[in-house]
């Protein structure tokens, strides 16, 4: 049996508009490379048995440095790509709530919705959670890089809370840049939104509702 420790990517390029990038194959800001330099030093001597990234650029990016120190290469793994934002992609919230005000209503309100062409959350939570069981089923540590949405439901999955709706609007506070969630067999969450590596706590200057946190 093994742990997984789950990383977001950095910064990405529309993260600091809260465009609702989802699926765009955007890459890191000059601060997102910062961190995860910063990222690779903290873990470098880390007993790491395999690295997995979703396929996405900002997390392969992200997964670059610590894979380079280790000399692993990453396993690129869809499951854990963000939510497929649909028609949503790239807008900002005030701009989905223009053209679609019901749905973005509701959305807010913490529902589930079916973005237009995209995906609900209960989808991203079964191709999550499938893949997250396989690598606490395998030996060692696994890191893995992945995106907000999938690292909140992640650790709520972990800490036995049951989220049905708007993943931001439940009890798990949305996940910082380039920060460490712990998981190990049970599952039992050991830590989330780890941030010592960039400062020496947490903050919560991430904009919550109406704006979704992690549009990435």
């Amino acid at each position: 049996m093994g742990s997984v420790v789950l990383i977001r990517h950095g910064e990405a390029e529309g993260n600091q508009h809260h465009r609702l990038i989802g699926w765009s194959d955007v890459g890191l800001t000059a601060e997102g490379r910062s961190q995860a330099q910063r990222l690779a030093d903290r873990l470098s001597s880390a007993p790491i048995k395999r690295i997995v990234s979703s396929d996405l650029r900002r997390t392969v990016e992200t997964a670059a440095p610590l894979a380079a120190v280790l000399g692993l290469e990453p396993i690129l793994d869809p499951r854990f790509r963000e939510i497929n934002n649909g028609e949503w992609t790239g807008l900002t919230p005030d701009e989905v709530a223009r053209r679609w005000p019901d749905l973005w209503q509701r959305y807010v309100e913490g529902h589930d919705v079916d973005r237009p062409g995209g995906e609900r959350w209960s989808d991203v939570r079964s191709r999550v959670i499938g893949a997250l069981q396989e690598h606490l089923d395998s030996d060692g540590v696994t890191v893995v890089f992945c995106h907000g949405g999938p690292l909140v439901i992640a650790a709520a999955w972990a800490s036995g809370i049951q989220v049905t709706g708007n993943v931001f609007k439940g009890p798990i506070a949305s996940a910082e840049n380039a920060s460490l969630c712990t998981i190990v067999p049970g599952p039992r969450l050991l830590g989330y939104n780890d941030v010592g590596h960039l400062r020496p706590i947490a903050t919560a200057d991430i904009p919550y509702a109406p704006v979704e946190p992690d549009t990435a």
